[in-house]
């Protein structure tokens, strides 16, 4: 996958240039727009845009591609997204009737899409799109001004955490970006003067939409291929880019007149009240409960194409606030133009999720600590610090193209693995097993246990500890035996606390150890011993198995080809025999046949017909075990020995018959 950037397009010709050229290009180059499943290659990652037929479930076919080992990245619901996915995954019929693309297509051919799909399609052709040479680049601006603020506290009491919320281990109101790890919902929001508080003299066009798009979901495909321990995933709401309506025009005034434009917003997408931070707040917490997702953030898009400097009325063009709730930019970025949107997007990503500025003029010292983690800036420009690396906090475009972030940033984005255990220090979360129940069953060496699983989250010297971590598979084992899987009470292990049981199979006498293992959305494996029991010898007293009739104090002698031995199986404990076996001189155990036709009750008659025409002549042994219902074997089967003697020989005396005349 390349990442690209182009030149600066200033107007809406532009824009609608650049757009006809893509077309024209995409129309010469590919004769063949659609492709039905993948290259026959190895089985490598390759990335896919999957778009769904009407009335198809997109979290049916998300759930399809992970099945196949795949991973979807860019959601544009209701119908496409974007996945990383094995070359060799079969998902022809396991997604209908939904097309995939593997290769750039011709925008002509979504002519009859819904809007999302067509958005989709367009953010697709850009990931795809190569790479532009750094002397292809506008000059770079130098950075002026701090970009990084921070919002203030939630002033609503309706909408700060409850009280059961603060005890929750998961993420409350105005916790909606504090480490950048698992699934996000991005509200991407695009004013739009109409003229009756300021002269409108912006109008966003389609092609410019489309853009917008485009180089955000390039931006955050640049952070989830960074750092794939961070198993991040990106849905788009309002993935079409339709335009809010707004009084005023943002881009002529400062940018602290935000707070017109942006209540503005509010309204029209139906979030009233009187602050508007928390009013966009409150439509993080929507998206975040609509699609699903761990966190959810906003970005606001602002119209500068007609604007000569491409900034607000006081030189800022770029900010967001750290840990969110939203961030800004217009869209000629101060002449580093739309194409490179992606660019300055993938560096506010990074305040949204606590990273600092690292440039000079922002002022943020080395001792500066942010972040989930609390970790310094040890790599900003401004003093002398530990660390002076390219890194995408540091601003520009070249780290961007050249991928650059330094260890410090990282570990503010919760990117860091302190202890090395392979698994990142945020979601390094612990387990504890309580109310562990052994519930008494009919036999005293099979055992069922109930409890109750819940991750604990990975400390913060910042801020509460919180998690998304979330169970997906339960295992149990006895002593060192291998691990069984266990069942979620409700029917499913999908969330960080979940209620278990289990049955063991039959266990032999003696000290037994229990433990769970627990295996969650993040990789995370938790082990913890729930109990040691000691386990009575099941069989003693319990089956017993005996041969019946005049056994000749254990001897059968026989000198027929076949004999006949009887006996009765029976459950001392209240339980029921469930089969018989016997063997002969130690050999395989086979099936004996019960006298009723069914093994059922607690005692049980059987006969065996045991055939002597192979056995030599001499003493044989045969045994007999009875099996009950609960798989308990009597530990003392029957035995009897069978003498084979000789067969008698048969003869037949024909004597000569004497004639007289």
């Amino acid at each position: 996958m390349g990442i690209r950037s182009t030149k600066s397009c200033k107007t809406s010709a532009a824009w609608l240039m650049l757009n006809l050229v893509l077309g024209i290009v995409l129309l010469i180059a590919f004769s063949v727009p659609v492709l039905a499943a993948g290259p026959n290659q190895a089985d490598e990652q390759t990335l896919a845009l999957v778009v769904l037929s009407p009335g198809d479930d997109l979290q049916t076919a998300v759930r399809a591609v992970e099945a196949a080992g795949g991973k979807a990245i860019h959601l544009f619901p209701p119908d496409a997204f974007i996945a990383r996915l094995p070359a060799s995954a079969g998902l022809d019929g396991k997604l209908s009737g939904a097309t995939l693309f593997h290769q750039a297509a011709d925008p002509a051919i979504a002519a009859d899409w819904t809007p999302s799909a067509r958005m989709a399609l367009a953010a697709w052709n850009a990931l795809l799109a190569p790479p532009v040479e750094l002397d292809t680049l506008p000059p770079e601006h130098e950075e002026t001004l701090y970009d990084a603020f921070v919002a203030p506290a939630p002033q609503a009491d309706a909408l700060t955490r409850s009280t059961g919320e603060e005890e929750s281990p998961l993420p409350g109101f105005d916790e909606t970006s504090r480490f950048l790890f698992g699934s996000v919902a991005v509200g991407i929001v695009l004013p739009e003067s109409n003229g009756e508080a300021d002269p409108s003299t912006e109008d966003w066009t389609d092609g410019e939409r489309a853009q917008v798009v485009s180089e955000i979901v390039n931006a955050l495909d640049w952070w989830a291929s960074l750092y794939p321990e961070a198993n991040l995933s990106f849905v788009y709401h309002n993935a079409a880019a339709e335009t809010v309506p707004t009084r005023v025009e943002p881009i002529t005034r400062p940018y602290s007149d935000q707070k017109y434009w942006i209540a503005d917003a509010m309204d029209a997408l139906g979030f009233g009240g009187t602050n508007y931070f928390d009013r966009v707040r409150a439509y993080n917490n929507f998206l975040r409960d609509t699609y699903g997702t761990d966190w959810a953030f906003t970005i606001f898009v602002v119209d500068s194409a007609n604007d000569p400097d491409n900034r607000f009325s006081d030189g800022y063009f770029a900010y967001a606030y750290l840990g969110g709730p939203f961030m800004v930019m217009t869209s000629g970025n101060n002449g580093y133009g739309p194409g490179n949107m992606d660019a300055v997007a993938a560096h506010e990503v990074g305040h949204i999720f606590h990273a600092l500025d690292q440039y000079a003029a922002a002022g943020q010292s080395c001792d500066l600590t942010a972040g989930y983690l609390g970790v310094e800036n040890q790599n900003s420009q401004a003093g002398n610090c530990a660390s002076d690396e390219p890194s995408i906090m540091r601003g520009q475009i070249a780290p961007f193209i050249n991928r650059q972030i330094d260890p410090y940033a990282m570990g503010q984005l919760g990117w860091q693995d302190g202890d090395g255990n392979g698994t990142p220090d945020p979601v390094d979360v612990g387990l504890v097993v309580t109310n562990v129940t052994r519930i008494e069953g009919d036999a005293p060496n099979i055992l069922t246990f109930q409890g109750e699983l819940a991750e604990t989250p990975f400390p913060s010297p910042k801020y509460r500890p919180i998690l998304i971590n979330r169970l997906q598979e339960v295992f149990y084992r006895v002593d060192d035996g291998p691990w069984l899987p266990v069942e979620a009470t409700d029917g499913a292990f999908d969330g960080y606390r979940e209620a278990f049981t289990f049955t063991t199979d039959p266990l032999p006498a003696g000290t037994h150890t229990l433990t769970v293992q627990a295996v969650d959305n993040f990789g995370k494996v938790n082990e913890q011993v729930i109990a040691t029991v000691e386990v009575e010898d099941p069989a003693a007293g319990q089956v017993e198995t005996q041969f019946t009739g005049d056994d000749n104090q254990g001897k059968l002698t026989a000198s027929e080809e076949t004999t006949s031995v009887s006996g009765v199986a029976m459950q001392l404990g209240g339980g029921i025999i469930s089969a018989v076996e016997y063997r002969l001189d130690g050999g395989a155990w086979l099936p004996a046949q019960p006298a009723d036709g069914a093994f059922d009750s607690d005692t049980e008659y059987f006969t065996l017909s045991i055939d002597l025409a192979g056995l030599g002549e001499g003493d044989h042994l045969l045994e007999a075990r009875a099996v009950d219902g609960w798989g308990n074997f009597d530990s003392t089967p029957a035995a009897i020995t069978i003498t084979v003697q000789p067969q008698t020989a048969r003869y037949t005396l024909f004597l000569p018959l004497l004639l007289s005349n």
